[in-house]
């Protein structure tokens, strides 16, 4: 297995990850912006330039989002709009034109599952032509086929821009950030990844003859129970922080390892 697959996955989905994903999602709607003519060139660089993990305090963004309402601007939104300013005054005002709290955190959460997915995706093509993985392999196209639904770019167009080119922007942001589209919002999507992510675990553990595999179907109907709970938009950032993100992340990253550890098995 070459050292690219051996990194620690559950970096993937950590607080970090989740707020650069945030970062990245602002990037792709100002570079969709400026190429329908919604924000000029100069505006746009200036905010990617500025969307960098790096020039960020991450555990701050994180506190000050846990004791945000849903309705108030996103903290990591407010310093973004501040590092914006320092550079290029004019560009802070483009910052945030679309989307509520509600959106950012979602598709932050959809862009580090697409993320922790592509990492499986290159797991499984090592064991594609292994005898036992046949089954693993049926059951990773459902997985494939449900991310496509559940993985989606959505935010609301802004009211005080008339005429605002919603779905040509929604469209070239979510294509560049490899997700797909949509204006509207599908919360079963979700749970339907959910489903598949639980079979898929229970299917790998089995293959590799691990004993956890023996709980794993009370494992899976214990998840999906909470799962139903926290599928919907979080009511606030509270709940995204302290149950929707830690919830789906454990889901999403038991499949990655049980994925992985049984790759390193097979001794590949």
């Amino acid at each position: 297995m070459n050292d690219d697959l051996r990194q620690d996955l559950s970096s993937w989905m950590d607080e970090r990850a989740l707020v650069a994903a945030m970062l990245r999602q602002e990037a792709a709607l100002a570079q969709a912006q400026s190429e329908l003519g919604w924000m000029s060139m100069g505006d746009a660089q200036s905010i990617l330039n500025t969307c960098k993990v790096d020039l960020f305090d991450v555990p701050l963004i994180v506190r000050d989002s846990m004791g945000a309402s849903n309705t108030a601007e996103p903290p990591l939104i407010k310093h973004l709009r501040d590092s914006v300013r320092l550079f290029n005054p004019a560009a802070a005002n483009a910052v945030y034109r679309a989307g509520q709290g509600a959106d950012l955190l979602c598709n932050a959460l959809a862009l580090v599952t697409r993320d922790v997915l592509d990492q499986m995706a290159q797991d499984m093509q090592l064991l594609q032509d292994h005898t036992r993985s046949a089954d693993v392999s049926r059951s990773w196209r459902r997985v494939q086929a449900a991310a496509e639904g559940a993985l989606r770019l959505q935010f609301k167009a802004p009211d005080a821009l008339p005429g605002w080119p919603a779905a040509d922007i929604e469209q070239r942001a979510a294509r560049s950030l490899g997700l797909s589209a949509t204006l509207g919002e599908g919360p079963e999507d979700w749970m339907a990844l959910g489903c598949e992510l639980g079979v898929f675990t229970l299917c790998v553990q089995r293959v590799a003859q691990d004993p956890q595999a023996v709980h794993a179907p009370l494992w899976v109907a214990q998840w999906l129970t909470e799962l139903s709970t926290h599928t919907q938009r979080p009511a606030d950032a509270r709940d995204f922080w302290r149950a929707q993100r830690p919830l789906w992340s454990t889901l999403v990253l038991n499949a990655a390892h049980s994925l992985r550890a049984l790759a390193l098995s097979l001794n590949i």
